[in-house]
């Protein structure tokens, strides 16, 4: 499983890196130095990069739609066999709220990347003014990456308890951890291993000596008379 995650992790964030580069580069660079050339040379160049920019933006949108959905299937089965927070993790960090949201953020961007490399009519809209919807397309690419690392943060683990805070993660113990916690709870040697007062005040046997040597004493006279004598 660990290896699938590994794989399926590597894929989304290539895929991310196919896309939201290319839009980069598209909008900062290549499209504005279109606009120091007559319209044919345009038009040509832009046929000429859309015939090969096409087949890598159907790659990363097939590598982020699979591998993202992927992610999350595998990630909340995880969740409900582990019982975070006694099944409520999901609704304390509305986990699926966020995620939601990303994934109609991802459509769109899907939409758009591929209409401006497309030929269709009904997207010839968008390809009429490039550098507009390019930059639309890349700041819904932006906001895609900064819920993604909201995401990921909460997959550090569930919330302490029901009224924590969501984002703050909870190391999860062992069962041998468990038991010794239980253990020490409150026992007085708990007590003295944590270094606390609430076990009470010690008894006079456990702050005595073990042994205190006698004082020696004069030996009285067992009555008057002795003494006189």
């Amino acid at each position: 499983m660990d290896a699938l995650l590994l794989v399926l992790r590597w894929s989304h964030i290539l895929g991310a890196v196919l896309l939201v580069g290319g839009l980069a580069f598209l909008r900062f660079a290549f499209v504005p130095a279109l606009e120091e050339t007559d319209e044919e040379t345009r038009n040509r160049l832009h046929e000429s990069v859309r015939r090969r920019w096409l087949p890598f933006v159907i790659i990363g949108i097939t590598l982020l739609l699979v591998s993202g959905l992927a992610n999350f299937l595998l990630f909340n089965s995880a969740v409900k066999e582990q019982g975070w927070a006694n099944g409520q993790w999901m609704r304390q960090t509305s986990y699926h709220a966020i995620f939601g949201v990303k994934f109609l953020l991802a459509l769109a961007v899907f939409y758009l990347s591929s209409g401006l490399v497309g030929r269709s009519g009904g997207t010839a809209w968008l390809r009429r003014d490039r550098a507009r919807w390019l930059g639309v397309t890349l700041g819904f690419a932006v906001a895609i990456i900064m819920l993604s690392g909201w995401l990921r943060n909460l997959h550090t683990g569930p919330a302490a308890s029901a009224t924590a805070d969501p984002g703050v993660a909870m190391e999860v113990m062992t069962p041998d951890q468990a038991a010794a916690e239980d253990r020490y709870e409150d026992s007085q040697a708990g007590s003295a291993f944590r270094g606390d007062d609430s076990a009470g005040p010690a008894t006079d046997s456990e702050t005595s000596p073990a042994s205190t040597p006698a004082e020696p004493v004069d030996a009285e006279p067992a009555n008057a008379a002795e003494q006189a004598e």
